[in-house]
């Protein structure tokens, strides 16, 4: 008998002792909280620096018309701009529908515009913009050397009857005009409208 108790006692130690290691066991493992989950690529992704940093939120392009008595020009215009600010870039081709004894040929030279634009309205099918910026011409037609500027306010306005592909409408006038070049006066010396008209087909690349 006694031998059996003791046999007896001795197992039920060693099944406590069991029994206790494994609740202290859980125990650490409970405090040491759950594992950790893997970390997400597409968040870290997101959050990395992509390194390309786009400058421009719109850039478009437009093939132009100015509405010009005696005269045909017909021209190219670029616009950029981000936010509020837009910076438009014209290059049009020049040339007279009457000869004259002061040059040969039709052709006259060449207006480049340059034009910094503030864009009040920006929306779906519309957009307004106005600025200042300046017109020259290099009238190489007439001689290598003649040119001519002017101080232009200019206001824009592009519809957009799809997303990508829209109207453009323009209006300027010319303030500190160089001496052969005013808007309102003909070459014979007769009154014309004081402002210089265009209209062009744009599309928008961004």
């Amino acid at each position: 008998m006694a031998m059996h108790s003791a046999a007896k006692h001795g197992f039920l130690s060693c099944l406590m002792t069991g029994v206790l290691g494994v609740y202290l066991s859980g125990t650490a493992r409970a405090e040491d909280g759950p594992p950790e989950a893997p970390p997400d690529a597409s968040a870290e992704a997101e959050a990395a620096p992509t390194g390309n940093v786009l400058w421009f939120d719109r850039v478009m392009a437009s093939g132009q018309w100015f509405w010009t008595q005696d005269k045909v020009m017909p021209g190219l215009e670029l616009g950029v701009g981000r936010g509020l600010v837009e910076l438009d870039f014209e290059l049009s081709f020049v040339a007279s529908t009457r000869s004259s004894r002061d040059w040969d040929g039709s052709v006259l030279g060449n207006q480049l515009g340059a034009y910094l634009m503030l864009s009040p309205v920006r929306q779906r099918y519309v957009d307004l913009s106005v600025g200042l910026g300046g017109d020259f011409y290099l009238l190489w037609g007439i001689h290598s050397d003649a040119t001519e500027a002017a101080l232009v306010p200019r206001v824009a306005v592009r519809l957009w009857p799809l997303e990508r592909l829209g109207i453009t409408l323009t209006a300027r006038t010319y303030l500190l005009p160089s001496r052969g070049l005013e808007l309102g006066t003909r070459r014979d010396g007769s009154e014309a409208p004081a402002f210089l008209f265009s209209s062009g087909i744009t599309w928008k690349f961004l």
